[in-house]
């Protein structure tokens, strides 16, 4: 069972309807409305993993529609579901333990985590925003400029 098709499980166990929809584009695509989450088909299940995360996020974080982010409080909605699946799909020490595994680069460190880069890269800024400049593990310090670990 794949990590989306779990995701998928939990949140059909929430009493969450998810329906795979083709939008006619391979972008990342998902909306929550209503407890029932739209994911666009196209994506691939890492895309689809991502996303459904965010959406569950929304499922905690919103009341109505958000979709007009020309409104600031909806802009605040959108970035606290994304926060919250950050911190449901990667943490700071699956990070650190990626780095230890030997992932060298993004790529290789969102392939180890079965993300996609750009998630990844937003769990980074979420966490640089989170703890500052480093985020101290139990063995190693992770350091977000440049992406690092030391031991101590």
């Amino acid at each position: 069972m794949t990590e989306y098709e779990k995701l998928l499980d939990e949140i059909n166990l929430l009493g969450i309807k998810v329906l795979e929809v083709d939008v006619c584009t391979k972008k990342d695509f998902g909306l929550y409305l209503d407890n029932i989450i739209i994911i666009n088909s196209n994506m691939t299940d890492t895309q689809k993993y991502c996303v459904l995360a965010e959406e569950l996020g929304h499922h905690f974080t919103i009341s109505s529609d958000i979709s007009d982010l020309a409104k600031t409080e909806n802009i605040k909605k959108e970035l606290k579901g994304r926060k919250i699946a950050c911190e449901k799909l990667i943490s700071p020490d699956a990070i650190i333990n990626s780095i230890l595994s030997g992932a060298n680069n993004l790529y290789e460190l969102s392939e180890d985590l079965g993300v996609t880069e750009n998630f990844l890269l937003e769990a980074i800024n979420h966490y640089k925003q989170k703890y500052g400049i480093y985020y101290v593990g139990k063995t190693h310090l992770l350091t977000f400029e440049p992406l690092n670990i030391i031991n101590f």
